[in-house]
């Protein structure tokens, strides 16, 4: 005789112990890091591997481990990205992260580049967090939460489950946005950009294309700061392949005190800077990022 108040017992988690390559641990590793960064959630690697079993049971790809694949050659993935924008072509969801990622790089990292960020850089961010988190399909206390306190809001009541107030992120914001266009502006709100990766990794938001939609007014600032964070990050450029880049225009020439300087600028936007001295026939050429970032310290 079956007793009706013995509760059902739940089904136990099973443990499954399997051998990987060091291929595929490298993937579970990147995709640890991208799930981890942000918010500063702990994720191990037993919890991606779950992640991308289920991913595989539903026939689809978690867009937050897409990214890893796209870190392993994060170049020529800016590159294509900036492509599919060129020719106005949707950026997948993936695609979105990672670009989120490197700004987040951008914002916050410390660098030797004396030209931080702009006041309007952060405007953009700001802007571009309000777009996405218009697009959720559910009520996300804990993203606005999360979103507040990057934003010097400290987590009271007013942020609680059962009082929260869905406009009060808007209304902080706008605020920061308007005091961010006065001269002279305030100190730089630095976690916008994390609150702007968190934004397009962990909000439920249903339609990439209405992603794409909402982002389009932001996308040549987003993706400018992206690839600083790419150079800050990969010591690299964004660039195409080399037979693109032939195209040269020469801007004038300036000088005095017995020194010319000379640039130019090629199809992809990249300047080239010689400087010449005059009594001795001497010509320093400076091409790389850094170099001419550290001339124009000088």
């Amino acid at each position: 005789m079956r007793l009706s108040g013995v509760m059902e017992r739940k089904p136990q988690q099973q443990t499954l112990s399997i051998r990987i390559t060091d291929t595929l641990r490298d993937f579970l590793e990147r995709s640890r890091l991208v799930l981890s960064l942000g918010r500063g959630e702990s994720v191990s690697t037993s919890d991606v591997a779950k992640i991308l079993l289920e991913s595989a049971k539903d026939d689809r790809l978690d867009s937050r481990l897409e990214v890893a694949e796209l870190l392993l050659r994060p170049t020529e993935s800016l590159s294509a990205i900036r492509i599919k924008w060129e020719r106005k072509q949707p950026l997948s969801r993936a695609e979105w992260i990672l670009i989120g990622q490197y700004i987040q790089t951008a914002t916050e990292e410390v660098s030797e580049d004396p030209a931080m960020p702009a006041p309007t850089a952060f405007v953009t961010l700001l802007e571009a967090l309000l777009a996405v988190r218009g697009l959720r399909s559910d009520r996300g206390v804990g993203l606005d939460r999360y979103y507040l306190g990057n934003l010097g809001i400290p987590d009271g009541p007013a942020l609680s489950e059962r009082q929260f107030d869905p406009d009060l992120l808007p209304q902080v914001a706008i605020r920061l946005i308007e005091s961010l266009r006065q001269s002279p502006p305030p100190p730089k709100p630095a976690f916008a950009g994390r609150n702007f990766f968190v934004a397009v990794r962990d909000e439920v938001i249903e339609d990439v294309i209405a992603l794409n939609r909402v982002l389009d007014p932001f996308v040549e600032a987003l993706f400018r700061l992206a690839v600083r964070g790419h150079w800050m990050r990969e010591k690299r450029p964004v660039r195409r392949g080399r037979e693109e880049q032939s195209l040269y225009s020469e801007l004038p020439s300036v000088g005095g005190g017995g020194f010319k300087m000379q640039a130019s600028i090629n199809s992809e936007g990249e300047v080239s800077i010689r400087v010449l001295m005059d009594n001795k026939d001497v010509v320093f050429p400076i091409v790389t990022y850094p170099e001419i970032r550290e001339f124009a310290a000088m």
